[in-house]
């Protein structure tokens, strides 16, 4: 993993390159208080960033406050809502998608919080616009400002490390409310799930092949409202993992599982056929249906998994199509 640690320069050699088109995708359910400041600061930054036009993408995931109409008055330039509140991660992917049929080359997801700092941005899609990586993650606990409960760090830590070990990459903290994505990702990305987003980029990239680095962010206290994480988090988090595996590596999960049944069917015979061997059991097999059904229950697992793996290379990777955010509206 690469660290990016330099701010975005452009050399005068490249001062006449097109300018890359930046979206700010911010998720937001009532968030009335703090909306406002957060799309300011964003605004405030469009002129720190040379080679780079920023568009500011709320999506407002069924507020029943007035977060959308105090978006627009800071400056945002788009509000994309959701009719009911779908989640964080329907609200990711609703942002996404608009940033991708908007002709996005670049996306950072923002938290409405204001939880991070507007000026990271630049270090943030650094690694983008070098063309050394296609997502980049924010790292927070190098400059937080305050100790995080218990709860929430243990759980980052657990999370992390599933994450380091199903993707072999060296992740630092996998649960940031800032990340960036380029076009290459934006055009095939799969997000099934309407909770959590990040385990799912970081599984859906890496099965994708996609190249990842982490860069240090800044993360402060929440000043207001309350933070999606509770107790509630790893079963609803856990589906989600399951569901992009199945969906970017269907042989992965159901070979494994095939594999599982199969496995104990052989060897469940094996011990049955020796035992008669030895003259302790009065038949070769004892259990001949439990044997039957766990060999053939594998066997068909595993094919299953090898016939979805061959639909899913056929079509070229799943992506979520805009059918599947029906229920939001742009203004």
């Amino acid at each position: 993993m690469r660290q990016a640690t330099i701010a975005l320069e452009r050399s005068d050699s490249h001062s006449d390159a097109p300018s890359k088109k930046l979206v700010v995708v911010i998720p937001a359910y009532n968030e009335q208080e703090m909306i406002g400041k957060t799309v300011g600061a964003l605004v405030d930054i469009r002129e720190s960033l040379p080679g780079i036009d920023l568009f500011i993408f709320v999506v407002d995931d069924g507020s029943t406050d007035n977060t959308g109409a105090l978006a627009i008055q800071a400056g945002a330039d788009r509000i994309v809502r959701h009719k009911v509140n779908q989640g964080l991660g329907a609200a990711v992917r609703s942002g996404f998608i608009a940033a991708r049929n908007d002709g996005a080359d670049l996306v950072v997801k923002f938290d409405a919080d204001f939880q991070h700092n507007p000026r990271d941005l630049a270090q943030l899609i650094s690694p983008l616009v070098e063309d050394s990586s296609d997502v980049v993650y924010g790292s927070r606990f190098q400059k937080i400002s305050y100790r995080m409960p218990f709860v929430r760090r243990a759980g980052n830590l657990v999370f992390t490390g599933l994450m380091r070990w199903l993707t072999g990459w060296n992740i630092e903290d996998s649960q940031p409310g800032i990340l960036a994505v380029n076009r290459s990702y934006l055009n095939q990305f799969y997000l099934p799930g309407n909770y959590n987003y990040t385990q799912q980029i970081l599984l859906d990239s890496f099965h994708k092949g996609m190249r990842f680095s982490q860069v240090p962010v800044s993360f402060n206290k929440r000043e207001t409202g309350k933070s999606f994480v509770s107790l509630k988090y790893p079963f609803k988090v856990f589906p989600q993992i399951l569901m992009v595996l199945v969906g970017v590596k269907p042989l992965r999960v159901f070979g494994t599982l095939g594999l599982i049944f199969l496995l104990s069917g052989l060897c469940i015979f094996g011990l049955q056929f020796s035992q008669w061997l030895l003259g302790i059991a009065a038949k070769p097999v004892v259990n001949v249906n439990l044997v039957l059904g766990l060999v053939l229950f594998g066997m068909q697992t595993i094919f299953f998994g090898m016939l979805a793996d061959l639909i899913v290379h056929k079509v070229g990777g799943l992506r979520v199509s805009d059918s599947n955010n029906e229920h939001f509206s742009n203004s």
